[in-house]
């Protein structure tokens, strides 16, 4: 994702303007004016998500716009409530003017109403963006402090169709209980520095790619696609401070499936949400392929198909399961050239991150440690091969049915009904494989007494019916079937 569509909220807003609400008795020659900027949306370098762009690019208020003012005493009571501020265009030197807009006058009416003393009136500010009618209502200092959080409660899952900045909350306040951004007074000057609400996701995907599935803190949603450029279609979804970042992105494109999400998705890298910063998916996190989780009703959740079987060329998501994926060597975390006696030789020589795959000791579990497991390695996160214990209560909790027409083995959970597939590959000693009528997968236990040999699972053929082997040498080639605790 090196190609990006890059939106930085900043902008430098002069406003000068006045009342719709209340039209004062005296328009002084020494009228007070309205000055505001909206702060950027930050990015966190620091963590596994990042956000760059052009800096200067911004977003500017266009003509029609409306924003809301309240004005509060210095006993916090509401003195002016949610003042319509309209934009009527640019003035002479290109700022932007603002009036009030007058109650009951339609959009085209730019009447200026000078701000006098509206803005004297008190101390206390609380602006906002976009404009809420239904904010008249608010009358109390309570109602204004209960104002962001009930926007927030509000928001929709599904943004598609809502213009971003219609849900893009901006709050300039110095009111004590919902201070927001930042507000001074100079003279007959008050300067209001907006700032966001919302924290945001932005990420893209190739144009014309369908959602297959958006979840965020294990909930659907649809973001608003901003534009495209160079075959990216940038998508952008706010949604409420404070929670832990968990996304998961799953789209199909040209017939296949892909998978990518935030750091914490995998259970590492978790990052809290803060308002007014932006969160990209850093592009060297580990792109995990579309892989589902099946609940077997195990301890752990079952990958729907075997690991290297999104790389096919014609993967889909109708046939992945009947996909083989790699070939892996016991112990190896990496795609090799070959598998086989030789190659297990060379790469044992060539290893210097602990001890050897070959030396590993009798007894031996490796499960979720990357030094050692493909999955753990090539997946990442929480995903790893599953141990042998974990092969087994995967056969107490299933019945299964061999399928002679795919050559595979349906195991279906007898608690939740859910079931995956697992095809026969036989095993792959280098030459062509061997025994295809039969399927074996890698545990990441080794043998318990003989260090040379691993054990795997095997289901035998014409009945399905799985045991564990124990007699795999472990340079053999087999397949792996991804699990995560749940």
């Amino acid at each position: 994702m090196k190609n990006r569509i890059i939106y930085i909220l900043s902008a430098l807003l002069a406003f000068a303007g006045c009342t719709a609400e209340y039209v004062p008795d005296s328009m002084d020659s020494g009228e007070w004016t309205l000055c505001a900027k909206v702060s950027d949306m930050q990015g966190l370098p620091s963590t596994k998500v990042s956000y760059s762009g052009v800096y200067g690019e911004h977003t500017e208020f266009v003509t029609g716009d409306f924003f809301g003012l309240f004005v509060l005493g210095d006993d916090n009571s509401v003195k002016v409530s949610n003042l319509k501020v309209y934009c009527s265009g640019l003035d002479n030197d290109g700022n932007t003017v603002w009036s009030i807009f007058k109650k009951g006058s339609g959009e085209g009416d730019t009447s200026n109403y000078p701000m006098s003393e509206i803005l004297g009136q008190g101390t206390g500010y609380f602006a906002y963006y976009p404009y809420d009618e239904s904010a008249g209502s608010i009358s109390s200092v309570e109602g204004i402090r209960s104002f962001v959080e009930n926007f927030h409660n509000n928001l929709p899952a599904d943004q598609s169709r809502t213009p971003f900045t219609k849900n893009d909350l901006l709050v300039a306040s110095n009111v004590e209980g919902c201070s927001y951004g930042e507000v001074s007074l100079s003279g007959k000057t008050v300067s209001l520095t907006f700032a966001h609400t919302l924290a945001l996701l932005r990420f893209t995907i190739p144009d014309g790619a369908l959602k297959y599935d958006y979840i965020f803190d294990g909930q659907d949603f649809t973001p608003y696609v901003m534009g495209s450029a160079e075959g990216l279609s940038e998508c952008r979804y706010l949604f409420r401070p404070g929670c832990i970042l968990d996304v998961t992105v799953k789209y199909v494109f040209d017939g296949k499936l892909y998978r990518f999400g935030t750091g914490n998705t995998k259970n590492i890298w978790p990052v809290t949400t803060e308002a007014g910063h932006c969160y990209y998916p850093d592009e060297d996190i580990q792109k995990v392929p579309y892989s589902i989780a099946v609940d077997m009703g195990t301890s752990v959740m079952w990958s729907s198909f075997n690991l290297g079987a999104e790389e096919y060329p014609n993967a889909t998501r109708d046939n992945i399961s009947s996909l083989q994926g790699y070939w892996m060597m016991w112990g190896v975390n990496v795609v090799t050239s070959s598998v086989g006696k030789p190659a297990y030789t060379s790469y044992n020589n060539a290893f210097t991150a602990g001890t050897k795959p070959v030396e590993l000791p009798a007894g031996y579990d490796y499960s979720g440690d990357p030094v050692y497991d493909a999955a753990s390695n090539l997946w990442g996160g929480k995903w790893r091969t599953p141990t042998r214990a974990e092969w087994e209560e995967l056969y107490a909790a299933c019945t299964y049915e061999y399928l002679r027409d795919s050559n595979s083995v349906r195991f279906t959970s007898k608690t939740t009904g859910n079931s995956i597939t697992l095809l026969y590959t036989g095993y792959n000693n280098g030459q062509d494989p061997a025994q295809t009528y039969r399927g074996y997968y890698w545990s990441s236990t080794s043998h318990p007494t003989n260090i040379a040999k691993a054990n795997s699972t095997m289901f035998i053929e014409s009945t399905g019916k799985p045991s564990i082997n124990t007699n795999a040498d472990r340079y053999t080639g087999l397949p792996v079937r991804p699990v995560f605790t749940k």
